[in-house]
């Protein structure tokens, strides 16, 4: 029989030793049709002058299927001897069960004293509810006793729930305490509670109900003690990690530097991961710093705990140091960059603009002020000041030289991918000799692609910093150096031109695809299909784009006031005439995207042969995407039986792995191992790109393409919201898009740098909590301006 939460509450009075519950008055509308005078005086008589709330106790909340939760009215913070308020609020909650109810004569109304002074309130459940997983989770808020209910406003924690006390702050273990008082006297089924916490931790309970999201919802076959064996795991990774770093309490990151959360994901696959880590952050991300004069790093940038991926923070310091630094400041720049970024774990995605000091521009000088505050002295000031000022001014003297070298290196990476390519194509290859190939391509992309783009990617990261500082300095207003940014002519601003052809009948679909057939929404993803594979809706979104694209030429053609360019050039003081300074601000700019745009055709290439050598052994690619690229080498020259069963049974143990592992919650940001096991989800900082308000429908691409529909998705005129946007997604910029939003990504990441290209008003990396919000709405307006998104208009 279902139970209102009036008489759940009523249950539970005077029975909880862990907790406790206010006083209870229950009225019906029968009560307030009938006789309203004499029940309202009622209430009065009861709480006297007290402040109470008039909570809505409906037959339709709270049950196993739903629970309705926040549907109905509550009224907070009214006088128990004013009756007109009383009476108002009471027809108000049940003017809102009339929405979905003829006769409301039974339905109750809950009037309780309003609780006191409170530190916390909220909503706490037994379990996660997407995934059924064995963790406490704490929705709350520090100043309002409804805003997580009524869908408002919360912060979140996560709990194991074999957590222990000295693991937890202690206003949240009186909570897990009364929590599992009650689930004791409610076995059956999982709690959804809501509570408050005053300073002095005692915790009331307001409401007790079913948690109907996990009873209807995702059932697995993973074990909570599979879980709490895979945190501890967890945690002797983590150990593993500072041991190998000689490090104490190492802080990783999902998203700094290399962001791997923004290009594949917080829970990719072994392959995923092992081509990222293979080609990019073992190795090559330094070889391409290093040579422009940044310091030689030992060991991997990337690790992973559970499923993923992490960057370390002190190799990406230490990385992103100029070589001349000399020990002894190195040692204090790392300290003092730990505690900026501990003093605000948020500033994670942002290093380089908000921890960091990796090259100079217009505001390096009063940054590095800063340094003053904690020890340093004004030699060492100036000592930094004079790496970073010769490090940025000899990238900008060379930065046509090594362009060029690098532009070699390309070619000489395109010539071994088009033989390997021309092999493949032209003859039944066996799987060993497709091993092969595979294996050359990776290390061509090593020695030829990926430590040329990591160079070009950093020295598009100087530009960019100057070319914000300009406006800081007050060369050049915010809109200026947008609408330079958009000037900027880059392969997305190419792609998208080829689409209006392709659109237009200009161009064929097989010479579209041998320009961008090998992108893949996942570039580093076996199971995504490549562009050539997949259909476009050609009469879809081509409207506004070309809309887009009329204003962004108008655009090309007002270039940044060179008068005022000299003027700050002057004042910088960089060995560079104008034109060459000119041209490195933009050109580097265009040369981080086509560097990753070629890289990316070899990568794909690999991924092919991979799916053959898959098809050939009759091995699915969604399956070989649980190999590791090492299962691939090391296999190179045996026997094409012996490979089968050996990745057959490589593939049976990573699964289950990985599916074990994927019921993990972890952070964004770990410098203890504590985290593993009580998790702190932080209210993200977007990166806002732009000066734009937009208003407009919300569509998730995510849930589309996981719907496995047969063409792209029709974005035009709306604002696209994704997890994560590697290259593959740059489709999007030829719909016609109003505005983007991602869960994942930096102030410098792949998909902030297009948006501002082409003007797209745009909060990349917003983290959970906000992303949790936009993902529930229809209609949002996201204001670049002010910082701001908002439900609906």
């Amino acid at each position: 029989m279902k139970i209102s939460k009036a008489d759940m509450l009523c249950k539970l009075y005077g029975r909880l030793t862990k907790s406790r519950v206010e006083d209870i008055l229950i009225i019906t509308g029968k009560d307030m049709k009938d006789q309203a005078r004499e029940t309202v005086r009622g209430i009065s008589d009861r709480f006297g002058s007290r402040m109470i709330v008039v909570r809505s106790s409906s037959s339709n909340e709270d049950g196993m299927t739903e629970s309705n939760a926040g549907h109905y009215e509550s009224i907070l913070n009214i006088r128990a001897d004013d009756e007109y308020a009383v009476n108002t609020a009471i027809e108000r909650v049940l003017d809102s069960y009339r929405v979905d109810l003829e006769n409301v004569d039974d339905e109750q109304v809950l009037i309780q004293p309003q609780v006191g002074e409170i530190s916390y309130s909220g909503v706490i459940f037994s379990r996660e509810i997407k995934r059924d997983r064995p963790y406490y989770v704490i929705t709350y808020d520090v100043d309002s006793t409804d805003a997580v209910t009524s869908g408002s406003g919360g912060k979140t924690v996560y709990i194991l729930r074999n957590a222990e006390a000295d693991s937890v702050p202690k206003h949240w273990w009186v909570l897990i305490e009364a929590m599992r008082e009650l689930e004791g006297m409610f076995p059956d089924y999982p709690l959804d509670v809501e509570f408050a916490i005053d300073p002095h931790n005692v915790v009331t309970i307001f409401q007790l109900r079913p948690l109907a999201a996990s009873i209807n919802g995702f059932r697995t076959d993973v074990t909570d003690e599979e879980v709490f064996d895979a945190v501890r795991k967890a945690e002797s990774q983590y150990a593993a990690i500072d041991d190998q770093l000689r490090d104490r309490n190492t802080i990783l990151s999902d998203m700094a530097f290399w962001n791997p959360a923004e290009i594949i994901g917080e829970n990719p696959h072994p392959l995923d991961y092992s081509l990222y880590k293979e080609i990019i952050t073992s190795s090559a991300w330094n070889q391409g710093l290093s040579y422009i004069g940044y310091k030689e790093v030992d060991g991997d940038l990337m690790y992973k705990i559970g499923n993923k991926p992490y960057i370390s923070l002190k190799q990406s310091f230490l990385g992103l140091m100029p070589d001349d630094v000399d020990s002894r400041l190195e040692q204090k720049l790392l300290a003092y960059y730990d505690e900026k970024l501990l003093a605000d774990p948020t500033a994670h995605d942002k290093i380089e603009f908000e921890v960091v000091f990796s090259d100079y521009d217009f505001a390096t000088e009063d940054k590095l002020a800063e340094l003053g505050k904690y020890g340093f002295t004004r030699a060492e000031i100036e000592d930094m000041s004079d790496s970073l000022f010769n490090l940025t001014n000899n990238v900008i003297c060379n930065f046509k030289r090594n362009r060029m070298k690098d532009l070699r290196s390309l070619n000489g990476l395109r010539v071994h991918r088009e033989n390997i390519r021309g092999n493949w194509l032209m003859a039944d290859n066996d799987v060993v000799t497709l091993i092969q190939y595979f294996v050359q391509l990776i290390e061509s992309i090593k020695h030829y692609g990926t430590p040329k783009f990591a160079r070009q990617a950093r020295l598009a990261f100087i530009s960019k910093s100057i070319s914000r500082s300009l406006v800081y300095k007050g060369y050049f207003t915010d809109k200026e150096i947008d609408d330079f940014m958009m000037s900027i002519y880059t392969v997305a601003s190419e792609y998208d031109s080829d689409f209006q052809d392709l659109v237009d009948g200009r161009i064929t679909r097989v010479t579209f695809d041998e320009k961008y057939g090998h992108l893949r929404s996942g570039t580093y993803d076996i199971t995504c299909e490549t562009y050539a594979q997949r259909q476009f809706d050609l009469s879809k979104g081509s409207a506004a784009a070309r809309r887009q694209r009329q204003a962004i030429e108008e655009l090309k053609h007002n270039p940044l006031d060179l008068v005022k360019l000299m003027d700050a050039l002057d004042d910088i003081g960089f060995y560079v005439n104008i034109r060459d300074f000119v041209d490195f601000l933009k050109d580097s700019m265009e040369e981080r995207e086509f560097f990753k745009f070629e890289f990316t055709k070899t990568l794909s290439l690999a991924i092919d042969i991979l799916i053959d050598i898959g098809n050939k052994l009759g091995i699915s690619k969604e399956d070989m995407a649980y190999l590791d690229v090492s299962d691939i080498q090391v296999l190179v020259n045996r026997p094409t039986a012996d490979i089968k069963n050996e990745w057959e049974k490589i593939i049976a143990a990573n699964k289950n792995i990985y599916h074990t592992n994927s019921m993990l919650i972890l952070p964004d940001v770990i410098y203890n191992s504590s985290q593993l096991s009580y998790i702190e989800i932080w209210e993200a900082r977007p990166n806002f790109i732009t000066s734009e308000c937009v208003t407009g429908e919300v569509i998730l691409l995510e849930n589309y393409e996981q719907e496995d529909h047969e063409d792209i998705a029709d974005v035009a005129d709306k604002i696209v919201v994704l997890p994560k946007a590697d290259p593959g997604y740059d489709w999007i910029f030829a719909k016609g898009i109003r505005g983007f939003i991602t869960k994942y990504g930096g102030v410098a990441s792949h998909m902030a740098i297009r948006c501002a290209e082409f003007n797209i008003p745009a909060a990349i990396g917003c983290g959970d909590c906000i992303y949790n919000f936009v993902e529930k709405q229809h209609m949002i307006t996201l204001d670049c301006k002010n910082g701001r998104i908002q439900k609906g208009e």
